[in-house]
């Protein structure tokens, strides 16, 4: 019981922490920073991890709102899209399809291979020639203003997008209606940065037996205290345990940026290690807001089999296993999609992609424990197969 506390103030702190830092936005400093803090906790626990360094161009916001008579509308732009010149457009605002010079449409949250992609509707909205530039309501399950992922951002295409809060859909519906004038200004830079992957190794007894990889995204649009630092306590759970073990085969661990901007880290931790899904053992996948409501996926039977009894055991309820040929988390349908053994999980959050994911809001540490209990086990029993 002692111990189960212990780890249950662990993972508070860690995430505490991690929520500190600011805006997990790859390329940014406080991201730059984070893997150097992540590096240290792992020194801490006997892991010498290491910074694998990729450069991207990174989209820095500048002016991005929309006025419409004495109103100003902050907003976020889609970060794979259109910018407007510094001075912006003016025109009316009218709803898609319409002859107005500014588009007002709608996104949310759509099922896809990177979780929060822009749902089917909206990319077709944003190849449009009847607009300028759009303006998006982005609604999630809270309030707020919901980022959407970027999967083109090496490609980016389409119209000016304005990302603008579910709170104020009622105000700009009553615009569009009247095709009020309004300007509107979406300004940003692209600034040649650099991120990191944090990456390292416990040895195995032998070198040459196919390793185990444990992966977890660590980049994010705001704080995402849920959305990524429930999976990188679990990650740190299971290296605490695993530094401490004598495995069968090497575990590689490895915490991802780019997670946002179509998965720009594991891209690049896959081109150093062309040959590595193919020669694995298995890979565990922590994904977003671990801790309620869990869904759970193994790409094989036995793997599914074996991550259910284990989640079972450590008291992970309610764990709803996916149906057959369903991967859970965008990393893991990568790894999967290239032949890999993956057990993959996430949560539920109703702040996910929100600016108010934050430590306390809608964090349940005993539940995350849970869960890096039973992955902290699957990877004990993999590690000796």
């Amino acid at each position: 019981m002692a111990q189960r506390v212990e780890q249950i103030q662990r993972i508070s702190k860690m995430i505490q922490e991690f929520d500190a830092q600011g805006w997990h936005r790859t390329g940014t400093t406080a991201d730059q920073e984070s893997a150097k803090w992540l590096v240290n906790m792992g020194q801490h626990l006997g892991v010498d991890l290491t910074l694998e360094r990729f450069h991207l161009n990174r989209v820095a916001p500048r002016e991005c709102y929309l006025e419409v008579g004495e109103r100003i509308i902050q907003g976020l732009p889609i970060f794979d899209g259109g910018f407007t010149a510094p001075e912006g457009i003016s025109g009316s605002i009218g709803f898609i399809g319409s002859s107005a010079q500014i588009g007002l449409d709608r996104v949310g949250r759509a099922s896809g291979p990177l979780g929060a992609e822009p749902n089917v509707e909206f990319q077709k909205n944003r190849r449009s020639k009847q607009h300028e530039a759009l303006v998006a309501v982005a609604s999630g399950e809270s309030p707020g203003l919901m980022a959407s992922n970027a999967p083109d951002f090496c490609q980016p295409f389409g119209l000016p997008v304005l990302q603008v809060s579910s709170e104020e859909e009622e105000w700009l519906t009553n615009q569009a209606l009247n095709n009020s004038l309004a300007h509107l200004v979406i300004s940003a830079n692209r600034v040649d940065s650099e991120s990191f992957n944090v990456t390292g190794s416990v040895a195995g007894r032998n070198s040459e037996a196919p390793p185990l990889i444990v992966m977890t995204p660590r980049s994010g649009w705001w704080q995402c205290a849920s959305e990524r630092g429930s999976g990188l306590a679990c990650w740190l759970e299971v290296m605490r345990t695993m530094s401490r073990s004598r495995p069968y085969r090497d575990i590689i661990f490895v915490a991802t940026s780019g997670h946002e901007l179509g998965l720009l880290g594991l891209d690049d931790f896959l081109e150093r290690r062309p040959s590595l899904v193919q020669k694995s053992h298995a890979w565990l996948h922590f994904g977003a807001d671990i801790g309620k409501e869990t869904r759970f996926s193994g790409t094989d039977g036995e793997l599914q089999s074996q991550t259910s009894t284990i989640l079972s055991a450590a008291g992970v309820t309610p764990a709803t296993p996916t149906p057959p040929g369903i991967t859970v988390g965008a990393e893991s349908q990568v790894v999967a999609r290239a032949g890999g053994r993956v057990a993959a999980i996430v949560g539920h959050s109703p702040l996910f992609h929100l600016e108010t994911d934050r430590w306390t809001e809608e964090i349940d540490a005993d539940a995350i424990s849970r869960v890096s209990t039973a992955f902290t086990n699957l990877a004990f029993q993999i590690s000796r197969e």
